[in-house]
């Protein structure tokens, strides 16, 4: 089985949850010597007859006419007319020749009614419908807007395959036939996220004294639109923190900043001067700290942290928490969208309502001093990400569903 995956989102520009998934993917496929075709966006200069990078049978193509300064349909900044037609063009004529050249059996398209234009969606129906290719919708997202729901509901997918039931339930009850609802959650690297690793490269990073307790929060600041401090639940965190930093001297808050593409720089810089402006509201200056990280210096962070705490006020499924959970660090999250199929309350992690910054603070302070709940939580998430959710038992899973739909045609 030849499958063609097309992502608008790639971690060479920029740093997130569909990111690290393809970053996943990508090692997966390679690993398993799957006949795979990805086609991701990149920020430089490309041309139409450039070679793609080749790692046994996976061959990785990167264009630029999928890197375009546009998120979300409600966007008011639009592209200009003469970018939009010659990058849609060039992945019209792009996407027709590689079907034929490699003989698809089935496109995998990530997240194409968020993170592109609609005509990238129509484009892309309009090949494979035409090529008589079936094409799959993965949704990491809500739709939220009209058009977006439209675009999932409206065109040619044989199947949306959703991040969480969460997800799925969201399209259902906009419209989508439930017969075309999937739900394989994500997945995460064991190889890469473990315990193991050394818990000391976080705090000499950071130059903080040997004693330091660190709470970490990673997260985007900004989704090229608005800047989202308040959804990602920074501001809930910080007022929580600023109630315990006073009578603990030695806890430090670290909130590890996903990079931005170059294309929302400006959106970017301005939620990191808010960010600092909230940090010295609440009189925490010298206490939080910001950062970037690079993606392979993750699972150093996630194990010199002592809690990871990601408070969204819309989360839709949350592939840090499966992150920080394979790295041992205890997990406290919101009860809403697909993050109660992660972490069980009290049992893997606790769950809170969003925005109440009181509660929140005394789950952090139930963690960080009582040990007995802390090891049982990191126990059983332990448990939990082995059971369910490493990226063999996901993408197995998903490559299934692919073959699934390609025999289920073959036989049509």
């Amino acid at each position: 089985m030849k499958t063609l995956i097309i992502s608008p989102e790639y971690s060479e520009v920029s740093i997130g949850g569909v990111e690290r998934y393809i970053k996943n993917l990508i090692d997966y496929c390679c690993q398993k010597n799957k006949e795979v075709i990805f086609l991701l966006p990149t920020d430089k200069k490309d041309y139409m007859g450039d070679a793609p990078e080749k790692i046994g049978n996976v061959l990785i193509y990167k264009k630029n006419f999928l890197d375009l300064n546009y998120k979300r349909i409600s966007d008011k900044k639009q592209i200009p007319e003469s970018e939009l037609k010659e990058k849609s063009r060039n992945f019209f004529l792009f996407l027709k020749d590689l079907l034929d050249k490699y003989k698809i059996d089935i496109v995998d398209a990530e997240n194409f009614y968020i993170d592109l234009p609609p005509v990238f969606s129509l484009i892309l129906n309009m090949v494979c419908f035409s090529k008589n290719v079936p094409l799959v919708l993965r949704a990491h997202s809500f739709a939220g807007t009209e058009m977006e729901a439209s675009l999932v509901s409206g065109l040619f997918w044989e199947s949306v395959v959703c991040v969480s039931k969460s997800v799925a339930g969201d399209f259902f009850n906009k419209g989508v036939d439930i017969n075309k609802l999937d739900t394989h959650h994500l997945g995460v690297n064991t190889k890469e996220f473990k315990p193991e690793l050394s818990n000391s490269m976080l705090i000499n990073r950071l130059e903080l004294p040997k004693n330091s307790k660190v709470l970490l929060h990673a997260s985007r600041i900004t989704d090229g639109k608005k800047d989202i401090l308040k959804e990602k639940g920074i501001t809930t965190l910080l007022e929580a923190f600023s109630q315990l930093a006073s009578k603990n001297q030695d806890l430090i808050l670290l909130i590890a900043v996903a990079r931005a593409p170059k294309k929302f720089g400006e959106e970017f810089h301005h939620a990191l001067e808010k960010l600092k402006g909230y940090i010295q509201l609440n009189n925490l200056t010298g206490r939080v700290v910001c950062k970037e990280f690079e993606l392979e210096d993750m699972p150093y962070v996630y194990n010199g942290a002592d809690i990871f705490i990601l408070a969204s006020e819309n989360e839709t499924f949350g592939q840090v928490y499966l992150e920080a959970m394979a790295c041992g660090t205890p997990v406290i999250g919101t009860n809403l969208g697909g993050v109660p199929e992660v972490i069980t309350d009290n049992y893997n992690g606790f769950l809170i309502e969003p925005d109440n910054s009181s509660l929140l603070m005394q789950k952090i302070e139930k963690l960080l001093y009582d040990e007995n709940n802390r090891k049982e939580f990191i126990r059983n998430a332990l448990k939990t990400v082995k059971r369910k959710f490493s990226t063999e038992r996901q993408f197995g899973l998903l490559f299934k569903r692919f073959e699934k739909i390609v025999n289920s045609e073959k036989i049509d």
